[in-house]
């Protein structure tokens, strides 16, 4: 059995409940793609993308898919993707795997949601953050640059739990704040922004505002 395989047997115990980290960490190592897990974020959540399609639930999917199908006319951009987009989209994450196992990506980018995003101003219809923003501890500055690449009157969907995230996702979120608290650093951002709660799920509707020239 090759390290790769050794490597993704060992993730589905874990996924089991397993202890197998240590086991885990030792194999990563000769695995160009995993080297550095759990501690390095590409790694994790390429690591992640095996499992993914088991981690969120099919009601919660079918719900999420009914909230931003409207969004399915325009171009959109799915940031931190992962490897399943509700709409066909522009598909930006930092795992490559994760990209690997997305089919309803136009483009795939690899790339950290951190930093800049490597796309013209004003270059989407709309946007969708689907579980990210608790993960990124920059998000005002990716609030900006979300709001950069929209058009005018376009709109970013942003979807969080309304509960806690898995015990082993959690080692990677950064923060964990109210949806009056996002609803807030939303507008600050300068969104208008209508939230609500669904199901298990916070719900941000953001729209960009048209600039009226003349």
């Amino acid at each position: 059995m090759d390290f790769e395989t050794r490597f993704f047997t060992g993730l589905i115990e874990l996924h089991y409940g397993e202890r197998v980290e240590n086991k885990l960490r030792k194999i990563s190592s000769k695995v160009e793609w995993a080297k550095g897990w759990p501690a390095d974020k590409r790694a994790f959540w390429n690591a992640e993308a095996f499992m993914w399609s088991y981690k969120i639930d099919k009601k919660l999917r079918v719900l999420i898919t009914r909230e931003v199908e409207f969004l399915s006319k325009g171009k959109n951009l799915d940031l931190g993707c992962g490897s399943y987009s509700y709409v066909p989209s522009v598909g930006y994450d930092i795992s490559e795997k994760m990209l690997q196992f997305n089919d309803n990506c136009c483009e795939k980018v690899v790339g950290d949601v951190e930093k800049k995003l490597p796309f013209s101003s004003e270059e989407f219809d709309s946007c969708t953050a689907v579980f990210l923003l608790n993960y990124v501890e920059n998000y005002g500055g990716l609030l900006r640059e979300i709001f950069r690449v929209l058009r005018g009157g376009g709109g970013l969907i942003a979807v969080l739990y309304s509960g806690k995230v898995g015990d082993w996702q959690r080692q990677k979120e950064v923060n964990d704040f109210s949806a009056e608290r996002w609803e807030g650093i939303l507008e600050k951002e300068g969104f208008k922004v209508e939230g609500y709660e669904k199901g298990e799920l916070w719900f941000f509707r953001c729209f960009k505002q048209k600039v009226i020239k003349g």
